[in-house]
Order: structure tokens, then C-alpha cells, then sequence
């Protein structure tokens, strides 16, 4: 167990973060999804198991600053999944990370497709992130997700 600890204030900032994070993305809310990253932040998914197998069937890619992150979105749950996807982050953990401008954190995640009537498992995984202190309060400087099956 660490004896250093995130701020409770902080750490509740960088849930709320978490937090809009899911809900602007299941709404295909580009600008405001972007606006929680960095200019220069990142998005990884880092493996693809094809939909046969229970993945999503999207490629590993990692896409960087807020006109890519909006396209990604913009394909994936909005063209893709016609905003009907939800993200579900459980177990997170907020960690310190290389200063008190940077945190680490990490959760569980399952994913559903309501395209077709009740909800289907279209993605397990985990998320692992980095956040960013900022003038503006807290930011993700990177988003990385890997899926279920390896």
C-alpha cells in the first residue's frame, strides 16, 4: 500500500472526469468529449479481437489531439453504433503518478449495443489513464483501453 495518497478533492475531480467521459461519448457529444483531453492528449485501444470472438471488431489504433479524437468518436459511436452504446467503468483506481500534476488511474469496463432492442456485451476490458493538472482543472493526457479476449 502506498503511503503517498491523491488529494480527496482531486481524486473526486478526476472521477467526475471519468465520469463525462462516458456520458459525452455514449451521447457522441464531440467537442466536449475532445475537451477532456490535453490538445496533445492520446486515445489507445491496444488490441482488436474480431467481433466473432466477442471484441468489437475495431482495429487497435491510437489516435492523438482533439480533431482525432473527435473523428474517432464520430465514427465509432455515432456513424457505428448510432449513439446507441454505453460505457459501464467499474473498480476505479486513482493512484499518485510522477508529481502532483500527474495521476494515474485505471478501471474495469464493460460496454454495451443497444442497436437492436436489449442490450449485448459489445466490449470487456480495462482502461488505464493518465491524468493532467491544468490551468483549467483536470484533463486526460492519455486514454488507453484493452479488450477481452487477449
Amino acid at each position: 500500500m502506498q503511503d503517498d495518497a491523491v488529494p480527496v478533492a482531486d481524486e473526486l475531480a478526476m472521477r467526475n472526469l471519468l465520469a463525462r467521459y462516458v456520458h459525452l461519448a455514449d451521447a457522441g457529444d464531440l467537442d466536449g468529449f475532445a475537451a477532456l483531453f490535453l490538445a496533445d492528449g492520446t486515445w489507445t485501444r491496444e488490441n482488436a479481437p474480431p467481433a466473432a470472438q466477442g471484441g468489437s471488431g475495431l482495429p487497435a489504433e491510437t489516435v492523438t489531439g482533439h480533431d482525432e479524437l473527435k473523428r474517432m468518436i464520430d465514427s465509432s459511436i455515432v456513424k457505428r453504433f448510432d449513439r446507441k452504446f454505453r460505457h459501464q467503468m467499474t473498480d476505479v483506481l486513482i493512484e499518485p503518478g510522477d508529481g502532483p500534476d500527474d495521476v494515474r488511474g485505471r478501471c474495469r469496463a464493460l460496454i454495451t449495443d443497444w442497436r437492436d432492442g436489449p442490450g449485448k456485451i459489445a466490449m470487456c476490458g480495462a482502461y488505464t489513464f493518465r491524468f493532467a493538472r491544468t490551468p483549467h482543472g483536470w484533463r486526460f493526457r492519455s486514454v488507453s483501453v484493452r479488450v477481452l479476449p487477449e
